[in-house]
């Protein structure tokens, strides 16, 4: 039988890039391609991967180590994540390691970093949930809110949030509906706008953050939702968009099958026609022209989920205050010139907050 995300060697190359920028030892993940040949080897490598972790983390607390503690913690649960992340055919083992990954994370960031903090908040009978750390010299740092894509979420950011903290920029990292442990629960939805506001309500009024200055980055369809949020939430003052969709439903038909079954899976409920119809509302007709404040644009001229024309760079023509980066020989997030955009664009949206 067929499986509806294709092929697992297909998965692999794609995916290695963005594995090793977001903390995968390239190492690690040579040797786990060398062992997997189908989905089930997927799910067990990734596992046992973060099971080594752990396990050295334990070890690493008994001798007194915390940081070294902390950040094998975090690998564990970043392998975690990415064992269940293009996961649609088993439910209680998507959950277990989506957990597994939120605790691993959470725990290794309180080890390695003071400031961290939980932020969880009720939404729509259920709760989004964000990640708050922030520069420890800095009393009131502004702040910079990081949305993850389709099957990302926020345990895959803590390399990224390094890169704001250096500069000085608090960071809020969130799951908002369909995404990690909220998406227990939420389906994708196109009005993201809404699960922001949440979060941004409950740090509201801090003393220990500069909220006249905050920016909404995203990646890939967290890129469109960092757009969508701008147009629409006034408290964002800057944007970033790292390979965004301008439409999801007029990209449907270039999704290769490892990213349409986890759409079909994550908008439509399992099912295809459901989540085609669903894509079209995931649109920025209309709204990006309502977006008032400086945005960046990152895309990759080589991407193979969105084209870079009616997607990347119709994007920043449409908006008012934008800059485009491309990177033509770029890929889907743009994973393999990432030292060229991660940390430049943190100091871009810091000048423009």
């Amino acid at each position: 039988m067929t499986d509806p995300r294709g092929d697992v060697r297909t998965a692999l190359a794609l995916m290695q890039g963005r594995c090793v920028v977001r903390g995968i030892d390239l190492s690690d993940y040579q040797r786990l391609a060398e062992q997997v040949t189908t989905w089930d080897d997927w799910w067990d490598q990734w596992t046992a991967m973060g099971e080594h972790y752990l396990g050295l983390a334990d070890r690493y607390q008994v001798d007194g180590w915390p940081t070294s503690a902390g950040a094998a913690r975090v690998r564990a649960g970043i392998a975690f994540h990415f064992g269940k992340a293009l996961a649609v055919e088993d439910d209680a083992r998507y959950r277990e390691l989506t957990t597994r990954s939120v605790e691993a994370v959470a725990a290794g960031l309180g080890l390695m970093d003071r400031t961290f903090e939980r932020i969880e908040v009720p939404f729509d009978g259920h709760k989004v949930v964000g990640n708050l750390r922030r520069p420890a010299s800095i009393p009131r740092p502004p702040l910079a809110l990081l949305i993850p894509g389709t099957e990302s979420v926020k345990e895959e950011f803590p390399l990224w949030e390094e890169d704001f903290l250096a500069r000085g920029i608090a960071t809020l990292t969130m799951d908002g509906p369909g995404q990690g442990e909220v998406g227990f629960e939420l389906r994708i939805r196109h009005d993201y706008e809404h699960a922001v506001s949440a979060l941004l309500d409950a740090v509201g009024g801090r003393t220990d953050l500069d909220l006249t200055r905050i920016a909404a980055a995203g990646v890939s369809l967290g890129g469109y939702y960092a757009i969508r949020t701008a147009a629409f939430e006034p408290r964002i003052t800057a944007v970033l968009a790292n390979c965004g969709p301008w439409s999801l439903g007029d990209g449907w038909a270039q999704l290769p099958p490892l990213y349409l079954a986890k759409y079909v899976w994550n908008l439509g409920g399992g099912s295809e026609e459901t989540a085609r119809a669903r894509a079209k509302d995931i649109t920025l007709d209309g709204v990006a022209e309502r977006v008032q404040v400086p945005a960046l644009v990152i895309f990759g001229g080589a991407d193979g989920l969105m084209d870079a024309d009616s997607h990347g760079r119709r994007t920043a023509e449409a908006l008012p205050k934008s800059e485009l980066w491309m990177f033509e020989l770029g890929n889907h997030g743009v994973t393999n010139f990432a030292p060229a955009h991660l940390g430049p664009g943190a100091d871009w949206l810091n000048a423009r907050m």
